[in-house]
C-alpha cells in the first residue's frame, strides 16, 4: 500500500508539474515530409474544448493554418501529399504523424470554405473551438509553396486538470504515509510481544 501511495503521488505530482497551474498539455512533432499537415477531427474534436495549433517553420518562411468542414477539406486536398496527426501521446507530449499523398498542393487559401484562419512568418496559431465539428485543421505556406520541416503542437488548456493531478499527489501522499505509519506500528508491536513473551520464558525458568 505504501509503494502504491508513493506511485500516485509521485505521478500526480509530475503530472501537476507537467501541466502547470493553468492546465495546459502539450504534444509536438516535426513534419519531414514535404507537404502540408492536416489535423482530424479524431484528434481535432476528441475534447470538448478548444484546441491551440502552433506551426513554426525551420526556413522561417510564411505559415498558414486555417479549419474548416472535414468534407470540403477533403475536396480541396484531394490526393495532395500530406501529413495527418494520427496519435497523441500523454505523458510524452507527442503526436503522431502518417505521410499519405502524392500530389503538389495548390493555393488553397483562397477557397471559401474556411472557418477560421491565421498566417505568420516563421509561425502561426490557430484557436479551434468546438461545437462545429467535424472540422479538419490544415497548415501550409499559404499559397502554393512545399512545406518542410515544420514543426506542429497542439495545446488544450482545463485549469481543473492541475487540480486534479495535486489532488492525487496529496492523496498518495497521505496513503503513503498512513501505510509507513501501519508499518512501523505493526513491527513496534511485534517487538514488545516477543520483549515480553521473552520475559515471561526468562521467570519460568
Amino acid at each position: 500500500m505504501a509503494v502504491l501511495g508513493l506511485a500516485l503521488a509521485a505521478l500526480g505530482a509530475w503530472t501537476a508539474l507537467k501541466l502547470g497551474p493553468s492546465g495546459e498539455a502539450h504534444f509536438s512533432a516535426t513534419s519531414k515530409a514535404t507537404g502540408a499537415i492536416v489535423v482530424e477531427p479524431g484528434i481535432l474534436n476528441s475534447l470538448n474544448l478548444p484546441v491551440r495549433i502552433k506551426a513554426t517553420r525551420g526556413d522561417g518562411g510564411a505559415v498558414w493554418l486555417a479549419s474548416a468542414p472535414s468534407t470540403d477539406v477533403g475536396a480541396v486536398l484531394a490526393k495532395s501529399a500530406v501529413s495527418t496527426v494520427s496519435g497523441v501521446h500523454f505523458p510524452a507530449g507527442t503526436l503522431d504523424l502518417r505521410v499519405s499523398g502524392a500530389g503538389a498542393l495548390h493555393d488553397i487559401s483562397t477557397a471559401d470554405i474556411w472557418r477560421v484562419s491565421s498566417k505568420g512568418e516563421g509561425s502561426a496559431a490557430l484557436l479551434v473551438g468546438q461545437g462545429m465539428g467535424p472540422e479538419t485543421a490544415v497548415v501550409t505556406s499559404g499559397d502554393a509553396t512545399a512545406l518542410t520541416n515544420v514543426t506542429v503542437t497542439l495545446t488544450w488548456a482545463r485549469r481543473p486538470w492541475f487540480f486534479e493531478a495535486l489532488a492525487a499527489a496529496v492523496i498518495g501522499a497521505i496513503v503513503a504515509a498512513f501505510a509507513l505509519i501501519d508499518v512501523s506500528n505493526s513491527r513496534r508491536t511485534a517487538r514488545w510481544t516477543h520483549a515480553v513473551r521473552t520475559r515471561r520464558s526468562r521467570v519460568r525458568t
